[in-house]
């Protein structure tokens, strides 16, 4: 194995671009090992670093996922705006933020442990940084789909976003069951447990949506 090639950043152009370089290996991680396999120590590897190195460029593992979180709605919020810029009846608009959704596999993880584990070794002051960026990409994604359903007010597109990352971060565990509850979930018995993230999560938004709209 090679030894780590870490040297230290001192420009703001070097540390942006080895913050860069942490969050992609993570990303690479995260596909490779999945989330039980994504440490500090398999991150520094992947990196060419040593772990001790990148507390210079973000605090904790929880931090570096939630910057890839904030990447992910980024995306999320640019996709939806071109996909939502105008009048659609309702049932597309939930078919399309489901898509949207279940084409995110990662932003989708994510949003299911954000709550319970991601936000839970944070500083205040890396909070704060985080959310400001989650409430540009929330925003973003309200005014769009108030593009494709004019009939929603500001405040009533901005809480259908927030239900929706709700609605993801309670059926993206249920749809993507662990081995042994898969293998369970395909005897005729238990075959009701088994759900399927996009047609659910579509189902639901379409009468989360109908009732804002009222």
């Amino acid at each position: 194995m090679s030894q780590p090639t870490f040297q230290r950043a001192r420009t703001p152009e070097a540390k942006a671009a080895r913050r860069s370089t942490i969050l992609a290996a993570t990303a690479t991680v995260l596909a490779r090992e999945g989330l039980e396999g994504t440490t500090l120590n398999a991150i520094a590897r992947q990196a060419g670093m040593v772990k001790s190195g990148i507390y210079r460029y973000f605090e904790s593992r929880e931090d570096i996922l939630m910057r890839l979180l904030t990447e992910d709605l980024r995306t999320l919020s640019a996709t939806l705006e071109l996909a939502l810029s105008a009048p659609r009846p309702l049932p597309d608009v939930a078919q399309v933020l489901a898509g949207a959704l279940n084409a995110s596999p990662r932003l989708c993880l994510l949003i299911s442990i954000t709550a319970l584990t991601l936000e839970r070794n944070i500083s205040t002051d890396t909070l704060r940084d985080i959310k400001r960026d989650m409430i540009t990409s929330l925003q973003q994604t309200a005014a769009a789909l108030r593009q494709s359903l004019p009939a929603l007010s500001p405040a009533r597109a901005e809480q259908a976003v927030h239900i929706l990352f709700v609605l993801t971060a309670g059926l993206w565990p249920l749809g993507t069951p662990g081995p042994a509850l898969k293998s369970l979930y395909d005897e005729p018995e238990f075959s009701r447990f088994n759900q399927d993230f996009g047609v659910r999560l579509a189902e639901t938004l379409e009468a989360m949506l109908k009732g804002l709209t009222l």
